[in-house]
């Protein structure tokens, strides 16, 4: 079989690239940049380039300059162009999110790229607001600086946060667990017996942890129950999950107190909270119930599987989203508030009932 001919492969480059949307938030490059960029040679980039503007995938503005073809870019390829902006930093429940968010593009007809930013004056985020029709932020927990906001909520801009509640600030929101999901979870503990139930935070503060633990307090005022918080929130791209376990090792103090049912805010702390347990020779699932606010995928595979709430069904917020970044500056639709109706609560092994009978 013959072999194909180099400058069809620069095509199949080009267009991959055009597919994955990383022509979004940055300018085609010239021939003499693309042969540097490929390693082929100047008339073998320009081959492939002539090719794809006889298949209409590329086009040349007045300048010269090469630019995706008008067909792609806002034709029948695409409903609308979406950046996604998630920390620059390891997190399965990062990769969840994006993994969902990417779901519903594809199902949508919304061409979409996530970018990464190291911290909230990262030229990376003008770059996704400039070059998308619109922005879906998964904050970290460093605060936003406040001419960020602006920009965020800005008429000119659509930008929504995901797994965040910036509402306050008049930007579109998806909350992913509602006051009665994360209740849902303290009832489960509630049924269990459980009438002591502590809160082990090791996640940066943000609204939402605030929230969750504002949740926490209240609730279990309301119940009549008892508990201790304790808060050690790991520094911006920090690593949670050591800070959980050495938490829960001092709590336990090497030795092993009957501590009932921990809820933690985030699934890092309490991965980090059942090996200290487990170090301390305790039963998990027995002598202690550990769960999680935001379970996440993997939860259910941990032995013992981690009881909490995971994702639940967001694709009708997210497609209410991505319609809006189709308008031509309309005001966003409806409650800026998005949360999802039912929440999707995992009853894992590591939760069961109290020993002290009630």
């Amino acid at each position: 079989m013959p072999r194909r001919a180099i400058f069809t492969e620069v095509m199949d480059v080009i267009e991959r690239r055009i597919a994955e949307g990383d022509y979004m938030l940055k300018d085609l490059p010239g021939e003499r940049k693309l042969a540097e960029e490929v390693g082929v040679s100047y008339m073998t980039a320009r081959k492939a380039v002539l090719g794809l503007i006889d298949k209409q995938v590329l086009s040349r503005k007045a300048n010269g300059a090469l630019e995706v073809h008008p067909r792609l870019a806002q034709g029948e390829a695409s409903l609308a162009q979406v950046a996604l902006l998630t920390p620059a930093y390891p997190s399965t429940h990062f990769v969840h999110c994006r993994q969902v968010i990417s779901n519903a593009a594809d199902a949508g007809r919304v061409r979409f790229r996530p970018v990464e930013y190291v911290h909230w004056r990262d030229p990376v985020v003008t770059e996704a607001l400039d070059g998308s029709d619109g922005v879906m932020v998964i904050p970290s927990t460093e605060p936003i600086p406040g001419k960020l906001l602006e920009q965020f909520r800005s008429g000119h801009r659509k930008v929504v946060f995901f797994d965040a509640d910036e509402t306050a600030h008049s930007i579109p929101s998806i909350r992913l667990f509602s006051r009665r999901h994360i209740t849902a979870l303290y009832e489960h503990l509630w049924s269990l017996g459980h009438r002591q139930i502590h809160c082990l935070n090791a996640q940066g503060r943000n609204a939402e942890i605030e929230r969750r633990i504002d949740h926490w307090r209240s609730w279990l005022a309301e119940k009549g129950g008892e508990g201790n918080l304790w808060d050690t929130p790991t520094p911006p791209y920090g690593d949670p999950t050591s800070r959980g376990y050495q938490t829960m090792r001092s709590v336990l103090g090497g030795g092993g107190a009957d501590l009932g049912a921990v809820v933690c805010t985030t699934q890092p702390a309490a991965i980090g909270a059942m090996r200290a347990a487990y170090e301390a020779r305790l039963t998990i699932g027995r002598e202690v119930s550990i769960c999680t606010i935001n379970n996440e995928p993997t939860g259910q595979y941990f032995c013992p599987s981690l009881t909490g709430l995971d994702m639940p069904d967001v694709n009708s917020l997210l497609e209410r989203c991505f319609n809006w970044f189709a308008m031509n500056g309309d005001p966003f639709p409806g409650e800026l508030r998005m949360e999802p109706d039912e929440p999707n609560l995992f009853k894992g092994e590591s939760t069961g009932r109290a020993l002290v009978a009630v």
